[in-house]
């Protein structure tokens, strides 16, 4: 991952666009998304995965500790853990398959609200 990948001024992409940021083929996302419980993008009605900032942020660190720091997938999943857990407040401890869902239905309910949004312009 030669230089700093810049992530273009936006707040959703495109399976497409993720991987042309990032430089992941798509079947490794897919594959990255049934290995970290914290990568969860949101599926819309035909099934397109829409992925958020914090998203691409995620598959650049993961992508990185495999790829530059050769840690294996367990490894991986262990430190993803490790860092969560320094970030939650002490005494607020949350495990990171938690927070990775609440994560998950954020954007369940972003997608969703903007699916609605939709449909309420379509009928107006």
């Amino acid at each position: 991952m030669p230089g700093e990948v810049v992530i273009p001024d936006k707040d959703e992409f495109k399976i497409g666009e993720v991987c042309e940021i990032t430089g992941v083929k798509p079947f490794v996302l897919r594959y990255w998304e049934q290995e970290f419980s914290e990568l969860a993008p949101v599926k819309g009605m035909g099934g397109q995965r829409t992925y958020t900032r914090a998203d691409v942020d995620l598959i650049l660190h993961i992508k990185r500790l495999l790829y530059e720091e050769r840690f294996t997938v367990a490894g991986a999943k262990k430190r993803l853990s490790e860092e969560a857990a320094k970030v939650v407040a002490p005494g607020a401890r949350l495990d990171s398959s938690s927070s990775g869902q609440v994560e998950s239905y954020r954007r369940v309910l972003r997608q969703t609200r903007r699916e609605l949004e939709a449909l309420v312009k379509q009928l107006k």
